[in-house]
């Protein structure tokens, strides 16, 4: 049970005989371990070593177990903070390993895959393996004309992995597409929009990306690339990186201190994320559901109650309350 802890069964077992007694001479415990006084007088050096027993004054030197909660606890907290350790290595290593592997292979950081199903299957595989984080890119036309992503996402989320995307303010004129996106963020998306998408993207772990190559009119992808662990992922996450910190949150809840308006709806909070992604009034009320002329009284009405004359203003004003 302690091997991991790096003990062997014989000295786990003389430990378990220190804890059910009092005291213990060298030569007692190899009588109750049936083994030699050296062997016997190893484990016990074992075992203080690891801080699980001390020895007492006196002649013969008598030994006594430290309280496994105490020992024990501290033993495995040595243990985890040396994997720690250990594990940091991985990088380091995993980065000289591809190194060496582009200086003799170039054509090993681009893999070019074709056709959706391959794409798709390869995306699916990236995201099924992710340990941290997924970061994505997004802008119409879509890559894929199915759920499949987003089915992917959920299971991302639900394993705890964290989502990051950034949308082209585009994509919130589009129904189903905003409906996606809402739900997504319910279940823990942290979503972002912005003007303009410079390419369409997906990273995991910030080591492996697949980035759309070709598109046929219909929106489905025909050709990707995979880029490998190297400095153009680092590029590529700066890139994310530089364009999320300008963008604008949607569809996140209202800020918990602040707490939602008693007078703000379901349906202002909607009509207020899609004025702070800078949609225009023909896409709001496609996304609503309302008629054009229904939007543009629920706009006025709204930057009214916020006491503000512009859009811009009522979004700023949003975030600055907390509704946003």
């Amino acid at each position: 049970m302690l091997e991991s802890l790096g003990l062997d069964d014989a000295t786990e077992r003389a430990y378990r005989r220190l804890v059910g007694a009092s005291q213990l001479t060298v030569a007692e415990l190899a009588r109750q371990q049936s083994c030699g006084t050296e062997t016997a007088r190893r484990m016990l050096d074992e075992l203080i070593a690891a801080g699980l027993a001390i020895p007492t004054a006196g002649r013969p030197t008598r030994y006594t177990a430290v309280d496994p909660r105490i020992g024990l606890a501290a033993l495995i907290r040595t243990r985890r903070l040396e994997l720690e350790r250990t594990s940091s290595a991985l990088e380091v290593y995993s980065a000289e390993y591809h190194e060496r592997q582009l200086r003799s292979n170039t054509n090993g950081l681009v893999e070019v895959i074709e056709g959706p199903t391959e794409i798709t299957a390869r995306l699916a595989e990236l995201m099924a393996g992710a340990e941290r984080e997924v970061l994505a890119l997004d802008t119409p036309p879509y890559v894929t004309a199915d759920t499949s992503a987003s089915d992917s996402e959920r299971h991302l989320l639900a394993r705890g992995i964290r989502v990051r995307a950034l949308y082209a303010t585009e994509v919130l004129a589009i129904p189903d597409r905003a409906d996606r996106l809402r739900d997504l963020v319910a279940l823990g998306e942290e979503a972002r929009v912005v003007p303009r998408v410079p390419l369409k993207m997906v990273l995991v772990d910030g080591r492996n990306a697949v980035i759309p190559l070709t598109a046929s009119e219909e929106g489905t992808r025909t050709t990707a690339a995979l880029v490998r662990p190297s400095r153009l992922c680092d590029a590529l996450r700066e890139l994310f990186e530089v364009h999320w910190a300008q963008a604008t949150p949607v569809f996140a809840g209202p800020a918990a201190e602040a707490g939602p308006h008693p007078d703000l709806t379901e349906a202002d909070l909607s009509l207020l994320h899609l004025l702070n992604a800078g949609l225009k009034d023909e896409a709001i009320h496609r996304q609503l559901g309302i008629s054009e002329r229904t939007a543009r009284r629920r706009i006025t009405d709204l930057l009214e109650r916020l006491g503000t004359t512009s859009r811009f203003q009522a979004g700023a004003q949003a975030v600055r309350r907390g509704w946003l």
